[in-house]
């Protein structure tokens, strides 16, 4: 019974992943790709810049999450080390999730730099501890002072009728944390495990830089907003906490549909679409740009790691870049396969059509989408240093960047994945081992992240063209070329994927020894 007790927690993730996504797909229907993109175009580009600054700004806040665990459990380290592992650790944690990824970072960072794994543990703990403290706190505050509009659906399934009392009951969980650190001083046993309190400086300062990283980060979205949607800051603010805390209990890699389910719910708007524009914006401001920074920084390093300037900064970045390589390459290929599903404008098709045969666009877009999918599966080959997986994944990303722009003049798709070439490329001395990518086991958390990268897509690409696929039979529908031409990828890409896991299988089978 044990061994089948371990994939419920994955199974439990797939589900409610799935489940976000429906629903999502459900909320968002009603409206038409030219009506999104019409409110993407809408977002100034002062309020990116704005919410770029934002971003930059929270991001030396979250430092503070790793400074005042680090002071808990007793330890001291220089801020330079303190800032690297923060910014490194949270980029990777948003995009993939803390298991998946952000521990992963961590643990390697701080065991490098000579912490015990008892140490590290304690660590991570506090890291939750600091957020949760925060959120509750937060929480339970707004609910008091200005308690939120929350929809009859959700009320009515509250164990309580005033919203106000909830907010006590969650602020006074926060205040207890506060008061327990003033009054106990023996460490406790929860689970078999010890947990020490910290000083109460340290818990007050806890729950202020958690609160105030939360206020950022709902700022880096809500200044993505146009003015003339109705909605207050103050009225934001509990939407997005509620889709952090939702996030960070479900476990799904970056919140996947589950922080936009979340957001387009509880704000309260009837321009829905609006919403969901500046969701994917900030998605790509507060997520993904942080994650090619740090991309670039393992580039930086690579290429200067003799500088005297470097030789410190670099010994530490050593410990992490065949991660970074493989979380980037992941990454790489997400782009990759949403840039092949968006549509094209016409524009784009007119231009194109002047200088390219249509056989060349169409034979780029699907090699875009291959590519894109390919990485999915050989960046965790990186991320076991192998050379192989080294060599396939520079020939997908050069594909892909080459392809992005011949296929729709996707020129920031290109630099985008021009970045992960160039940082993987660089780091090719990290891949020296020679086992072969095909036979070496691949663990199931992974293998959900790329199966869900490939859901994503898949439900991305029928929101949009379904209709057309419903309405036209045969592949030679040349009023729809968007439609065409990614249902032809998507069909490339799920053979491509079939292809590759039953020429593994049969090359498993093959090296296992016979039975007499």
């Amino acid at each position: 019974m044990k061994k089948y007790l371990r994939y419920l927690g994955p199974v439990l993730v797939t589900a409610i992943f799935l489940l976000a996504v429906y629903l999502l797909y459900d909320k968002l229907k009603a409206y038409s790709i030219a009506q999104i993109r019409e409110s993407l175009d809408r977002i100034s580009h002062v309020r990116i810049a704005l919410s770029l600054m934002l971003t930059a700004v929270n991001y030396l806040i979250l430092v503070g999450y790793d400074w005042l665990a680090l002071k808990a459990i007793g330890k001291s380290l220089a801020l330079p080390r303190v800032g690297l592992v923060s910014f490194v650790g949270q980029a990777v944690s948003y995009n993939f999730g803390a298991l998946l990824g952000g521990t992963t970072v961590r643990y390697r960072f701080y065991s490098a730099w000579g912490f015990s794994v008892a140490d590290i543990v304690r660590l991570v703990l506090m890291l939750a501890v600091t957020f949760w403290v925060g959120a509750l706190g937060l929480c339970g505050f707004i609910f008091i002072v200005s308690p939120p509009r929350i929809p009859d659906s959700i009320l009515e399934r509250l164990p309580v009728a005033d919203i106000r009392i909830l907010g006590v009951a969650l602020f006074l969980v926060a205040v207890s944390y506060i008061i327990c650190c003033f009054v106990v001083r023996k460490p406790l046993h929860v689970f078999g495990k010890e947990f020490v309190f910290p000083p109460p400086r340290i818990a007050l300062a806890q729950a202020a830089v958690a609160s105030v990283d939360i206020v950022a980060a709902a700022g880096c979205m809500y200044v993505l907003l146009p003015s003339d949607i109705g909605v207050s800051f103050m009225d934001f603010l509990p939407g997005y906490l509620m889709a952090q805390v939702a996030v960070v209990l479900t476990h799904i890699p970056g919140g996947v549909g589950v922080f936009e389910l979340v957001i387009l719910h509880l704000t309260h708007t009837p321009q829905e679409q609006t919403v969901f524009a500046a969701v994917l914006i900030f998605r790509l401001v507060y997520y993904i740009i942080p994650l090619l920074a740090a991309a670039a920084m393992l580039a930086v390093y690579e290429a200067h790691q003799n500088s005297a300037l470097l030789r410190g900064a670099g010994r530490w970045l050593a410990v992490l870049s065949h991660s970074i390589a493989a979380y980037t390459t992941f990454l790489g290929g997400v782009i990759l396969l949403v840039s092949a599903t968006l549509p094209s404008r016409p524009r784009t098709f007119a231009l194109l059509a002047e200088h390219l045969p249509k056989a060349a666009t169409d034979v780029a877009h699907m090699a875009c989408a291959l590519a894109g999918a390919a990485l999915l599966f050989l960046s965790y080959g990186l991320e076991r240093r192998q050379t192989q997986a080294f060599r396939l994944s520079i020939a997908m990303l050069a594909i892909g960047c080459v392809c992005a722009t011949l296929k729709g003049l996707s020129w920031e798709v290109s630099v985008m994945v021009g970045i992960v070439l160039t940082a993987v490329w660089l780091a090719r001395r990290r891949f020296y081992r020679a086992s072969n990518f095909w036979d070496e086991p691949v663990p199931w958390t992974w293998i959900g992240a790329c199966f869900g990268a490939l859901t994503v897509t898949f439900a991305l690409g029928w929101f949009l063209y379904h209709p057309i696929w419903d309405r036209v039979a045969g592949w030679g529908f040349e009023r729809y070329p968007n439609a065409s031409r990614t249902l032809h990828a998507f069909i490339g890409v799920g053979i491509e994927v079939a292809g590759a896991l039953l020429w593994r299988v049969a090359r498993r089978r093959v090296a296992m020894p016979k039975r007499r």
